[in-house]
């Protein structure tokens, strides 16, 4: 709008009177005009993008190793078109731990597709330790393979925390900068602690946490209560109580993990009022260990919602169930929204 000032201020002109200034009030008019289309551009002119989730791929590495390069050829094949920013796997790469090197490469190869077409990272699962009991938290094959090392000199890799199991990854999309944690296997308080600072480097980042396990499922609604695998350690219900539920640049988790649940979500109130859409999927009890179901999750900027899309490329199919395809919406704290 055109403001002039007030009446009796040295040097300054009185306000027009708009009826004798017709000329003003259209410019206004066409300021204002000006001023929404701008912003309806801003937000409208943004791309929606899509991560894609990755459940357990044990059975493939396994048995159907074909299955896993299907998955991750589809994403080189449609980086464009999807508008395919990141790709998590949220654990379980193996079956059977570091007995069998050639599942690690099937793994390793597999995942290798997406080098140089898009960021991707890996949550650690509890195949993918040396051993049935990881209460050391030996996983030496597992940083073998997807260790820091690996992601040297590329410039959306964040870092690890000091024992390598735990990483974080940069992204941007749909007018968003993002930021996503993967966290180890019932992740101990110094590994929150890690995650924490990583936040607080990262003030004006969306976040999301990436883990194995952390809901319980359709068979046992809500998150994990039970520290089943490494002590000290966190439940996930005490990962969202410690950590996630404290952060509200955290506005979505994903695990895997429960194979007989195959998918469920929930969203959840953090403390700063805000909701967190909290999403599991495992299909390695499905035909073929999974019949390379992949989860698309779009963030669309326009209407600021999330959709969840289930899709195999291997059957090119999607499923459209109310568990396989829905939408929220996306609510971030407002320092995480660009303006620009």
């Amino acid at each position: 709008m055109i403001n002039t000032p007030p009446k009796g201020q040295t040097g300054l002109v009185p306000d027009p009177d708009p009826r004798r200034h017709p000329t003003i009030m259209a410019l206004a008019r066409m300021s204002c005009l000006l001023a929404i289309l701008l912003v309806f551009t801003s937000c409208a002119g943004r791309r929606p993008c899509t991560i894609v989730m990755l459940p357990d791929t044990q059975r493939y590495s396994q048995k159907h190793p074909a299955l896993f390069h299907a998955q991750t050829e589809w994403v080189r094949t449609n980086r464009n078109r999807a508008n395919i920013v990141f790709v998590t796997h949220v654990g379980d790469i193996v079956q059977d731990r570091s007995r069998v090197p050639a599942q690690w490469e099937v793994a390793s190869n597999a995942m290798a597709r997406l080098d140089g077409v898009v960021p991707w990272g890996v949550a650690i699962g509890n195949h993918d330790y040396d051993k049935v009991a990881i209460k050391e938290s030996t996983a030496t094959v597992w940083l073998e393979y997807f260790g820091p090392q690996r992601f040297a000199g590329r410039p959306w890799y964040g870092g690890a925390s000091p024992n390598g199991l735990n990483s974080y990854q940069l992204f941007s999309g749909a007018g968003t900068d993002f930021l996503i944690l993967h966290l180890e296997v019932n992740a101990p308080d110094d590994a929150l602690e890690w995650a924490r600072s990583v936040l607080r480097q990262h003030p004006r980042r969306a976040a999301i946490v990436s883990l194995h396990v952390y809901l319980r499922g359709r068979d046992g609604v809500g998150r994990n209560p039970k520290c089943d695998y490494r002590r000290p350690g966190n439940s996930g219900e005490q990962i969202w109580e410690k950590f996630i539920c404290q952060e509200p640049q955290v506005f979505l988790v994903l695990c895997g993990h429960e194979s007989r649940t195959d998918d469920y979500h929930q969203i959840s109130t953090n403390a700063a009022g805000n909701p967190v859409l909290e999403m599991l999927a495992d299909y390695q009890s499905r035909s073929n260990g999974g019949d390379g179901w992949l989860r698309l999750i779009q963030f669309q900027p326009a209407g600021r919602q999330i959709q969840v899309r289930t899709y195999s490329p291997v059957l090119d199919q999607f499923e459209t169930d109310a568990d396989s395809e829905f939408s929220v919406p996306w609510v971030m704290p407002a320092a995480c929204w660009r303006r620009h």
